[in-house]
């Protein structure tokens, strides 16, 4: 049988003590109460409605999954009473502006809630997270008019949003789209077209479903220079905000897919919609950026989830499971053990713990550069929250997504057989946690903009100063007790390998081989993830070892032993991907396509 969901509330409050969070964000006004007083009982509330409510029918979520009749959308048992219980708990709302009736709460306190929520229920933490981006587009590019009509009943979660961008023949590349906005003497656009992969784009859970939908005016420029986007509704909202009839928004299909089967993939047809242009023609693509940022954080912050939730399983699966005699263990002794004595059963379990807590810790700080870019006062300080988010963004979505994966198998190979059958609930995290290095920009598209957006920033100034700041917490580590600085020498001798591929990098973008340099993308990115997360796992030892000392907490000393085990088995494999990065473009050439 699956194991009870229980949140790793104490992982979570260490996690925002790592960054520092407090002490940052304190440094904005709105948030300068901001403390563990606040962490501590909204991850015990959201661990309480998680464990409660959503776990229980996560299983039933991926049995079910949601059904299509007659273009009507049906969601699985408990998910439609599990979704009002959230919205009127105020689950939906937390983080978002306190001016539109948000919470008012950080954007980084949402790491934790959204870490557990949707490690319980991935499938149902979409629709929350989806609505989140569309508010933000709204709130940052809509007027006063759209704002009042439509941002109330998103933030209360009365009503859902989504966000449509891919066509059948456009996915990545949203300059082919053909989805037509036709203007309107009344100053509305009708909304022509076929929009595929929009998840939650129809289900019973709200009455309606605000949908954001890029599309292109008579006339506009080619590619993605003539991208406008537009608010479509579901049901058309009258001026005194009740609902009116249908506006012609169809679901036509829903997708088969490997996991997530609770949250419908929807093909969307509009078929002469009534849409709002979203502040100016041929700037949606821009807009849009808005809802994707966050997304992509969070898309990395679903590989961490299914992480999370598969490592509970493992761990208890190892500390039950009776199998064959430990190496180097008595008969007698044996007798007592389970397979988590096993070295191989440690290594893996230690693997998958290790490279949580270091995910999380980036993931978090993610979060924290988006509140500075936000909310911050200070230009300084906002200008390096916007700089700081732009680098970590890329390596979130796509390191923290392929290490979802690779560790959700990790945990299967825990259980052993048992894993491969579906009785024991692991196989859902690896099957729900695939598509997140697929959607919200593949992890290719995500090294890319690594490569040649964030590399070059300030003439490569930006990614300096973030070696910059690894180089320091490396003198701090040097400072401390000999486990701690021996983690020093292990994490200075792979940023210096870093800052050697990226200066090899930068030098081969000046010479013109952007092909090479586009060669080397992923790895360069799968180099650079290990390396940051070596950088968390250095702060985390620092205060774990603080800790430690005064208060003898195992939880402490445990967090000490994972930090070394990163620095000693994980983080040395941030050097095997350099041969990979400058072996240049030759090799991915050499064959032709007919040969593969």
């Amino acid at each position: 049988m699956a194991v009870a969901y229980k949140a790793p509330i104490k992982d979570i409050v260490f996690g925002y003590e790592v960054i520092d969070s407090y002490n940052i964000l304190n440094k904005i006004s709105k948030f300068s109460d901001f403390s563990e007083d606040i962490v501590i009982p909204t991850m015990e509330e959201c661990a309480k409605f998680s464990e409660e409510v959503l776990a229980p029918i996560n299983a039933i979520g991926d049995q079910e999954g949601a059904t299509i009749k007659d273009g009507v959308v049906t969601m699985p048992r408990g998910f439609k009473e599990a979704y009002k219980s959230f919205s009127e708990s105020g689950w939906a709302s937390i983080s978002l502006p306190a001016d539109i009736g948000g919470g008012g709460m950080p954007i980084t306190l949402s790491g934790g809630t959204l870490e557990i929520l949707s490690t319980a229920n991935l499938a149902f933490g979409l629709a929350p997270g989806l609505s989140a981006g569309a508010i933000s587009a709204l709130y940052f590019h809509g007027n006063d008019e759209q704002k009042e009509k439509f941002l109330p009943k998103l933030v209360s979660g009365e009503w859902t949003g989504t966000m449509n961008l891919s066509e059948p023949q456009s996915g990545s590349d949203l300059g082919t789209i053909t989805t037509k906005a036709e203007p309107q003497d009344d100053g509305t656009f009708k909304i022509t077209g076929t929009k595929v992969w929009i998840t939650f784009g129809e289900h019973d859970m709200t009455e309606n479903i605000v949908h954001l939908v890029l599309a292109k005016t008579p006339g506009s420029p080619e590619g993605t220079k003539g991208i406008s986007m537009f608010i479509v509704p579901k049901i058309y909202v009258n001026d005194d905000g009740s609902l009116g009839e249908n506006n012609n928004v169809n679901c036509i299909s829903i997708e088969e897919k490997l996991g997530i089967h609770a949250s419908p993939t929807c093909v969307m047809e509009y078929d002469g919609s009534t849409g709002y242009l979203v502040g100016e023609e041929n700037r949606g693509l821009t807009y849009m950026f808005t809802m994707m940022n966050e997304a992509r954080v969070w898309v990395g912050g679903q590989g961490l989830a299914c992480a999370s939730g598969a490592l509970q399983g493992a761990a208890q699966y190892a500390r039950d499971r009776v199998q064959g005699r430990p190496v180097g263990m008595s008969k007698e002794d044996a007798k007592n053990s389970t397979i988590i004595d096993h070295a191989d059963v440690r290594r893996m379990l230690m693997t998958i713990k290790a490279y949580t807590d270091a995910m999380r810790y980036l993931m978090y700080d993610n979060q924290l550069m988006l509140d500075l870019e936000y909310s911050a006062e200070d230009e300084e300080l906002k200008a390096f929250g916007e700089e700081r988010c732009g680098i970590l963004t890329p390596i979130t979505k796509a390191w923290v997504s392929d290490l979802g994966v690779e560790l959700s198998s990790v945990a299967i190979q825990v259980y052993g057989g048992m894993g491969y059958v579906e009785e024991t609930g692991v196989a859902q995290y690896l099957r729900d946690s695939r598509i997140a290095p697929i959607y919200e920009g593949t992890n290719g598209i995500q090294a890319l903009d690594l490569m040649f957006r964030k590399l070059p920033l300030d003439n490569g100034q930006a990614m300096q100063r973030l070696l910059g700041d690894v180089s320091k917490v490396i003198e701090e580590m040097k400072g401390e007790d000999e486990v701690v600085a021996s983690m020093a020498d292990k994490l200075e001798t792979e940023v210096s390998k870093l800052s050697e591929v990226t200066m090899w990098l930068g030098s081969r973008m000046l010479e013109g081989e952007i092909v090479d340099a586009s060669a080397a993308a992923t790895p360069y990115l799968k180099m650079f993830g290990q390396v940051l997360g070596g950088y968390y796992m250095g702060k985390a030892a620092i205060l774990a070892n603080k800790k430690h000392k005064e208060t003898s907490d195992d939880f402490y000393s445990d967090k000490l032993t994972l930090c070394n085990f990163y620095m000693e088995q994980l983080l040395p494999l941030a050097s095997g991907y350099a041969s990979s990065i400058t072996a240049g473009k030759d090799d991915l050439f050499a064959m032709k396509a007919e040969n593969f």
